[in-house]
């Protein structure tokens, strides 16, 4: 007991310092509270000096402070409105403070001029993913791709590119240029392929052992080094030709990441980060390594896929948002993202939105986290006796509470989650994927192999009730001991109305999988499943009407607060939420991975749950934001922005009769692109309204157009005066 206590202490000690960061998150309804100041993973950082630091990454992520930490901006769209898709950052590339670019997925490539306000996109001509990029200059540098075995090249900052081919159609990894001439790319098969002659002529060379280098970094022309997987770091000192493997002071991990610091400071170090919480240094060009601690005060830790150093100051960022920094050369460190979690979290309960809050999923490092403050800290250690995979939640009040899980396991708690009871439901291992509870003796569970389970003595006892089927049982909603429901695979839906003693089949009107369902009263209720399903019934069940939602996203969750306020949760970040019964979505997006719990306690109020530990709790929505609605037009329409001229938001709305893939872009005067407010999404047949912020454009003339499956539909002409 004592030893939770310190544990508790000094956890809530650390969360409460790093909870007064102040977060500037674009004007994202959704703001991240575990972990601060965002989940998604970095895979480039940028230190300008002992105050300043950027950061790019997973979900189109742009982050900086320019105050160590106090401050953060954050910016989840990079590549514009990230809708259906969230298009990963995997490098990038800062000139200066104001000037930088970022390249990631589907060739996707973009610019900022001031400090990763606003992004630019720029055209690569390319779709595969862009690994790598380095410049050798202020207008010279390089990038690498996945597919083709291509390098590209610019020669004016990155605005235009030309192709240079490799000689393979291997995935390229990364890249380093000494100059134009000597290039090196690395790639599978522990093969490296390098240039002298400005990609004329290419050398293969082996490294040794057959792993995967992901990068490459040179001194000179002739000292060089490699690193990737199964502790796969080499040395080379003629140029590439040759390659030593070094692991002495090394563990066997996979490193992501090598950084040349050249001795103003200190000594000549090479650094390499990785799969461990510990970067490596070496003082002798990689014949020996020690290790430097880069976690801090981290709670939890994980990859660190990049690393940089400016004179002392150093930054090193990894999944899940992981971003520590250092300002005496890697002797101490300060972490920037508590991390106390993950995992995949699957359900989600809140007392209110600034009280209890209890997010529960896999059991890595713990299957249950909880908050008494509304996200503000969090509490780590609460479970350690619960040693299964947690699926569902069920509170019956504050305090009294149940998790279903794996393995027939079942956990409760009679103190708000700080503590649970663990037991075992059913002798034959099933799967258990939520619960639900009518007062605090009754309640069903639902399960794999079309399982339902019940107990009227508070979950001391539970007996096996006869669905009639096998099919995975993914949730049951009971309305009172006698009604209730059940949803599963191959569109299963069955209803009781003698507390599950029998179950009668439904038909809502499709065979994929159903994930969720919330009755308000014996007529009334929704269901949401694969491939954006949606139902609504009225009349208990026996009609299940489809309501249309803007995009085909799986959908897993519902939350409604009545029969016609609510929120619907699923993949790849996206929240839907209406106040009309489903005739109209307002799209919140979460800017971070499958949401796939939420729980509301009100239009403006809720929390999700999502996979790689990540909660986020809604902040002062937008009034207006991105609407979409089921009245269909007979032709692809693009309307007038209202008002215009317009100072500083503008609203755009557009149409489409049928299922498509939808570009909405914004190019200045001159024909360049200055947003990209959806970016070949696939939207379902309905009408959108788009509230556009011009905010950080200049005043001046500016072009909007529709494309609709790669096909321009129509421009209009809008003026921004301020």
């Amino acid at each position: 007991m004592k030893k939770s206590v310190i544990s508790f202490l000094l956890i809530s000690f650390l969360t409460i310092i790093l909870q007064d960061t102040l977060l500037s998150q674009d004007n994202q309804p959704w703001k991240w509270v575990h972990p601060k100041p965002q989940g998604n993973t970095l895979r480039y950082v940028k230190t300008f000096n002992s105050s300043t630091y950027y950061a790019l990454g997973y979900a189109g992520t742009f982050l900086k402070t320019t105050n160590s930490g106090t401050n953060w901006f954050i910016t989840h769209k990079v590549f514009g409105e990230q809708l259906d898709d969230q298009y990963f950052i995997y490098s990038g590339w800062f000139f200066d403070q104001n000037n930088g670019l970022a390249s990631g997925e589907a060739g996707k490539l973009a610019r900022t001029t001031n400090a990763g306000v606003t992004w630019d996109t720029i055209s690569t001509g390319q779709t595969a993913t862009l690994y790598g990029m380095h410049f050798i200059n202020a207008t010279t540098g390089f990038m690498c791709t996945s597919t083709g075995g291509n390098i590209l090249k610019t020669t004016n900052a990155g605005l235009n590119w030309t192709t240079i081919s490799t000689g393979t159609s291997a995935t390229l990894y990364n890249i380093f240029a000494l100059n134009e001439n000597n290039i090196y790319v690395t790639t599978t098969s522990a093969n490296l392929r390098y240039t002298t002659n400005g990609g004329t002529n290419w050398t293969i060379v082996s490294t040794g052992a057959s792993v995967t280098l992901y990068d490459v970094c040179f001194k000179d022309a002739n000292t060089g080094w490699v690193c990737g997987s199964s502790t796969s770091i080499r040395v080379t000192t003629n140029g590439g030709a040759n390659w030593t493997q070094t692991s002495t002071g090394l563990p066997t991990s996979t490193f992501y990441e090598l950084t040349y610091t050249p001795g103003v400071i200190d000594a000549d170090y090479v650094y390499v980060s990785g799969n461990s919480f510990y970067a490596f240094r070496s003082s002798n060009y990689g014949t020996s390594w020690d290790s430097v601690s880069v976690a801090g005060n981290q709670y939890y830790v994980s990859t660190y896929y990049a690393l940089d150093r400016n004179a002392s100051n150093m930054v090193t960022g990894g999944a899940f948002g992981l971003l520590n920094t250092s300002t005496n050369g890697g002797a101490n460190w300060v972490a920037h993202n508590y991390l106390g979690y993950s995992s995949t979290l699957n359900d989600i309960w809140c007392d209110n939105m600034s009280g209890r809050v209890i997010a529960v999923g896999s059991v890595a490092p713990v299957p249950i986290i909880v908050s008494t403050n509304g996200g503000n800290n969090w509490i780590f250690d609460a479970s350690t006796n619960v040693t299964f995979t947690c699926y569902g939640i069920k509170m019956i009040n504050a305090l009294t509470g149940y998790v279903s899980g794996s393995t027939s396991k079942l956990a409760k708690t009679t103190n708000g989650g700080l503590n649970w009871d663990t037991s075992t439901v059913y002798s034959t291992s099933t799967t258990m994927y939520n619960l639900d509870f009518v007062n605090a003796n009754t309640g069903w569970i639902s399960g794999s192999s079309g399982r339902i389970f019940k107990t009227t003595n508070a979950g001391v006892n539970w007996e096996l009730q006869t669905t009639g089927i096998t099919n995975t049982l993914y949730n049951i909603d009971m309305l009172d001991a006698n009604t209730g429901w059940f949803v599963g695979t191959t569109g299963s839906i069955r209803k009781t109305t003698d507390g599950g003693t029998s179950w009668t089949a439904q038909t809502p009107g499709t065979t994929s999988s159903l994930y969720d369902v919330q009755m308000f009263d014996a007529n009334t209720g929704y269901l949401c499943g694969l491939s954006g399903t949606v139902r609504k019934t009225t009349n208990g069940g026996a009609n299940w009407d489809t309501i249309a939602v803007p995009f085909t996203t799986s959908l897993y969750m519902v939350s409604f607060t009545n029969v016609n306020t609510g929120f619907i949760a699923g993949a790849t970040g996206l929240t839907y939420r209406t106040s009309n019964g489903g005739t109209a979505w307002q799209v919140l997006n979460t800017a971070g991975s499958t949401t796939n719990g939420i729980y509301a306690k009100g239009y403006d109020s809720a929390f999700v749950a999502a996979s790689g530990g990540g909660v986020l709790k809604l902040y002062n929505p937008l009034t207006g934001g991105i609407t979409w609605n089921n009245q269909v037009p007979e032709r692809y329409t693009l309307e007038q922005n209202y008002p215009n001229p317009f100072n500083p938001v503008t609203t755009i709305k557009f149409g489409i009769p049928h299922t498509a893939k939808i570009s909405l872009k914004v190019y200045d005067i001159l024909g360049r692109e200055v947003e990209i407010l959806f970016n070949n999404v696939e939207m379902n047949a309905g009408t959108m309204t788009y509230d556009f912020d011009g905010t950080n454009l200049a005043s001046g003339v500016y072009f909007y157009s529709l494309i609709v499956n790669n096909n321009l539909i129509d421009t209009k002409r809008m003026v921004l005066v301020k």
